[in-house]
């Protein structure tokens, strides 16, 4: 049954985002990089800022939301593990604020295996690889930069979950920001889970007393207030550089912003604004325990409900793969 599979007939898109810019948009971005005052805190890492302050958040739902497109945007994935080799399903989900949310959904299956006899076969859903782990993560990261340029209008704000600069992935994101960038278009990147301590490392009392810059935040921030910004520079490759800070919108978990330094520059002059824009996103979503900005959640659900409606276990034994032993102990 295997040589008779063809994945692509289980493709699920749904498209209702019917492309527009938005023409009200009144900011004119600086084409000339800002000149920031930094403070230097090692090789790698400057504070753009007082480190040590607490910068208030005023939550509000203000003029941008009436002067740029907001986009958000999440993915889900599931793995069915056969003998034959994996089964992943990817779903990636963009969504647009408008009077309604309107978004597009696609749910693409993937055949990763190192069965030789599909090393030569043509597919885009079948992939021969010897390292499973690199070609999942290469196709979460292609989808999900494809996903996003595709779905996207000039003149946005666009919420993405996930780091912008991190392991393989980086050289595709920054690429795709760019892109975005060209496009008038400010990409945000939105961190709930690191153990990150480039903050926390460039202070010996700080390494010393907190386990991660996430849990530093918690202990720093007050309700309704941001870190000072921060900048990260790789060594090894310049381009790989991000401007990030971490909020506490709610009376709960801190969330780490980050953009790219290029669009810190150029949108310098909109940044208070939009800094109160996330927190009032934040607040609107109103999850302690789970805090994140609205446009990330509903994306989130629609890439959900993406692989509900498969119902992927009765698929695939109707492909004929055959589970292994803890795919069906442990699902």
């Amino acid at each position: 049954m295997l040589s008779k599979m063809d994945l692509s007939r289980i493709k699920i898109r749904l498209d209702n985002i019917r492309n527009k810019a938005t023409n009200s948009v009144s900011f004119e971005p600086s084409e000339v990089p800002t000149k920031l005052q930094e403070y230097y805190l090692s090789s790698t890492m400057s504070c753009l800022e007082d480190m040590n302050s607490n910068y208030r958040l005023h939550p509000t739902e203000n003029g941008l939301m009436n002067q740029w497109n907001i986009f958000g945007y999440d993915e889900s994935t599931q793995d069915y593990s056969a003998l034959e080799g994996t089964l992943m399903f990817c779903s990636s989900s963009v969504i647009k604020l408008e009077n309604k949310y309107v978004f597009n959904l696609i749910v693409l299956p993937y055949f990763i295996t190192s069965m030789r006899k599909f090393k030569e076969k043509q597919a885009e859903e079948i992939r021969f690889t010897e390292n499973p782990t690199k070609e999942r993560n290469t196709i979460m990261i292609k989808t999900k930069t494809k996903a996003i340029l595709e779905s996207t209008d000039p003149n946005s704000i666009v919420l993405i979950d996930g780091p912008l600069v991190g392991g393989m992935a980086s050289s595709y994101m920054s690429k795709m920001d760019n892109e975005l960038r060209n496009k008038n278009c400010i990409a945000l990147y939105f961190v709930k889970n690191s153990d990150s301590r480039l903050v926390i490392n460039c202070d010996r009392r700080l390494s010393h007393e907190f386990n991660s810059d996430f849990h530093w935040a918690a202990h720093q921030l007050k309700e309704s207030s941001r870190s000072a910004f921060f900048r990260y520079k790789d060594e090894d490759n310049p381009k790989n550089t991000k401007v990030f800070a971490y909020l506490k919108a709610l009376a709960g978990f801190p969330e780490r912003v980050e953009m790219h330094s290029l669009t810190y520059e150029k949108y310098n002059d909109v940044m208070a604004s939009l800094m109160n824009l996330i927190a009032y996103l934040y607040v609107v979503q109103g999850d302690l325990a789970n805090p994140q900005v609205r446009p990330v959640v509903i994306a989130e659900k629609y890439a959900r409900e993406g692989l509900r409606i498969l119902n992927i276990p009765v698929l695939l034994r109707r492909l004929g793969f055959r589970p292994t032993v803890n795919q069906v102990r442990f699902g």
